[in-house]
């Protein structure tokens, strides 16, 4: 009877031990694989979301869901509106591992040549779910991420137009790729001795680095491949300014005392002068017109305005074009902030502009910069060089060596220029 009674109490300790383990089962099934309710997705940036198109950049957020499963869960996310953009971002996709809840979203910002740049403005990019595996359940977004992309600063994307004449230019043998966007450049201009003044009385040898934005002109055709450098063309706007500075507000001698630039710096008043002396005023130059040919070569150098020319289209006065000014020469376009900002004040008063802007007291860079044509030798020294231009898309090199003078010149400077592109 005690044996009986003993065995019974093993079976009951089993059964209670079977039961322990059933509900403990039953339980774990209930947290992990039998709960229907709907789950969450929150997104935690790790960083910055705004990035430059064209540049490479991950954006990463932490994704975390609101419950853990006993399986794998797989999330694909996507960007709303990113088709109308191709080649701009790439979205990973997430995987939850088992009895875990979070993952790793990386959103890239894709490297790529100016070129293929296609943003004219600031884009924004909201983060979607798009699809899940792994439970039944429904997945839904419960935070509102936006990823952020601005254009390239100062370089603006080809239309389709010029895209297709880029295309087209192929097809004739010339391949303008390469040579469109930010372009590294590196210059050497050897200046000219005996000019009027310091620093043009002795010859210099100065360097200078930087990047020229070169894009498809506007005054392209299907027959003229032609290129627009819209910064820092041919990278000579340092050197320019320090010319016509020298030519203007730091010649104190034989500029800054004279009755016609007196009564400029006058009307601009002390303020604006100290600023144009602090070199604080924005200064640029443009080329257009550079002509690519099927032979390799370069042409740039044109019969224009590039000196000295009262009645170009836009003076305050109205004038028309005067053959008579023109010279053949780089024709630098200038933009100087000050320059703009005089114009628009004496626009219509033809006194003023008589009186002291045509009699020498212009702010304009071009009524100093650009003396003497340049194809041929108009000064009889040692600096005359015939221009060349030229372009290796095999080497990846774009260049240039030329001429150009200034008022006070005692000869010509000439200037090699040098683009190289990885």
């Amino acid at each position: 009877m005690n044996i009986n009674l003993s065995m019974m109490r093993i079976l009951k300790t089993l059964m209670c031990v079977f039961f322990i383990s059933v509900l403990v089962t039953s339980c774990s099934d209930d947290t992990d694989e039998q709960f229907q309710g709907d789950v969450t997705v929150t997104l935690v940036s790790k960083g910055s979301k705004e990035g430059v198109e064209g540049e490479a950049k991950d954006f990463v957020f932490d994704v975390f869901l609101s419950k853990s499963f006993n399986q794998e869960i797989d999330l694909t996310f996507s960007l709303k509106d990113i088709d109308a953009f191709p080649n701009l971002l790439s979205v990973s996709k997430v995987q939850i591992q088992k009895n875990e809840t979070q993952g790793t979203l990386t959103i890239s910002s894709l490297e790529k040549a100016d070129i293929d740049n296609i943003l004219s403005d600031v884009k924004n990019f909201e983060i979607t779910l798009n699809s899940f595996s792994g439970i039944s359940n429904q997945i839904t977004l419960a935070s509102v991420e936006v990823i952020t992309i601005k254009p390239e600063e100062g370089f603006l994307p080809l239309t389709d137009e010029q895209r297709e004449l880029v295309e087209h230019y192929k097809t004739q043998g010339i391949d303008l790729t390469p040579w469109i966007g930010k372009i590294p450049v590196e210059v050497t201009v050897k200046t000219g001795a005996n000019g009027l003044f310091s620093p043009f009385e002795v010859e210099q040898n100065l360097t200078y680095t930087g990047t020229t934005h070169i894009t498809l002109s506007e005054n392209a055709t299907r027959e003229k491949p032609l290129l627009k450098m819209t910064k820092n063309a041919f990278g000579l706007a340092e050197y320019l300014q320090y010319v016509f500075r020298n030519e203007t507000i730091l010649n104190v001698d034989y500029w800054v005392n004279n009755p016609s630039p007196t009564a400029v710096l006058n009307h601009l008043g002390m303020v604006r002068v100290d600023k144009w002396k602090a070199k604080e005023y924005s200064f640029d130059v443009a080329v257009d017109n550079i002509l690519v040919n099927s032979d390799n070569t370069i042409t740039y150098v044109y019969e224009n305005g590039a000196f000295d020319n009262p009645h170009k289209e836009g003076d305050p006065v109205g004038l028309q074009d005067d053959s008579d000014w023109f010279i053949t020469a780089v024709n630098f376009e200038y933009d100087f902030e000050l320059w703009n900002e005089l114009l628009e004040e004496i626009k219509g008063d033809l006194t003023f502009y008589d009186e002291n802007i045509l009699t020498g007291g212009s702010i304009h860079p071009d009524f100093y910069i650009g003396y003497s044509r340049i194809d041929q030798d108009d000064w009889f020294e040692t600096n005359w060089v015939a221009a060349t231009g030229s372009y290796d898309n095999a080497s990846k090199e774009m260049n240039f060596k030329f001429n150009t003078d200034h008022s006070n010149s005692g000869d010509y400077d000439i200037v090699t220029v040098k683009y190289k592109v990885q």
